[in-house]
């Protein structure tokens, strides 16, 4: 399986985390959840997703609060980049929750003639006409106001010591986090919870769950366990098993600079 990654175009690099070229063998995966939208262009071959059919050559795919099925055909090739927190509305004129757990066609966004350049190309002959694509996008919406980006901390702040950050009511603060980020902060925090200990079991050799239960702020073993599956699809030690081969898990492979690059999630380093 081949993977290269790389910065964002000069200028677009307070909106993208670093961009990840991708050569899948095919087969099924089982996709863990995500936070936050990415950016999507099939290179080539064809990716399939269970419950949002084909995905056309470019789109956007929402976070979600589970895991997806997809399947990749021999020879798929993607071309992906997670939008950081809050920019969406700065490339695309939209927010993250209006596309939670779903995937946008950048053909209901754009007009033919901004995409005629993709349908035309495959391989390494798109992502230029990609980056292109995404300046001349960030050149439409740049001028937007970003939606709620929580600051690195937020972790172990309140709903209520988040709203003061910014200047809201906390009622108009879980307004404006749920139209920023798809679900409420109530939702996302085990979620995240979940993402950094995938991270960092990557740097834990044979690691021991309970003690990694305890210091990530579970209640028990158990609890781990059932967020694993939730949010993983996997139990601990088969996602540590995964590690080793499962395309599906490339990502947690990359060097750790490399990941927190990509994607750009504040409190990831928790």
């Amino acid at each position: 399986m081949t993977t290269v990654y790389f910065a964002p175009p000069p200028g677009l690099d307070t909106l993208l985390g670093d961009m990840l070229d991708l050569a899948l063998p095919g087969g099924p995966l089982l996709l863990p959840a995500t936070l936050h939208p990415m950016l999507l262009f099939v290179t080539g071959g064809e990716i399939r997703l269970d419950h949002g059919g084909t995905p056309a050559s470019a789109g956007l795919l929402g976070g979600c609060a589970g895991v997806r099925l997809a399947t990749a055909s021999p020879g798929a090739r993607i071309l992906m980049a997670w939008l950081k927190p809050g920019q969406l509305p700065r490339l695309f004129g939209i927010a993250a929750g209006e596309i939670f757990d779903a995937y946008l066609p950048l053909d209901r966004l754009l007009p033919p003639a901004w995409l005629s350049p993709l349908v035309d190309a495959a391989g390494d002959a798109l992502r230029p006409q990609a980056e292109a694509l995404l300046r001349r996008l960030a050149g439409w919406h740049g001028h937007r106001t970003p939606t709620l980006a929580l600051p690195s901390d937020w972790p172990r702040r309140s709903a209520g010591e988040l709203a003061a950050h910014f200047g809201l009511s906390l009622r108009q603060f879980e307004r404006r986090f749920h139209a920023s980020a798809g679900q409420s902060l109530r939702a996302l925090r085990p979620q995240a919870r979940l993402n950094r200990l995938l991270l960092n079991t990557r740097w834990t050799p044979s690691p021991d769950w309970a003690d990694m239960a305890a210091t990530a702020g579970y209640a028990d073993q158990a609890h781990l366990h059932r967020d694993f599956v939730r949010y993983a699809g996997r139990t601990p030690s088969a996602y540590v098993e995964g590690l080793g081969d499962d395309p599906a898990l490339h990502l947690y492979r990359l060097p750790r600079a490399v990941i927190l690059r990509m994607c750009a999630e504040p409190g990831l380093r928790g």
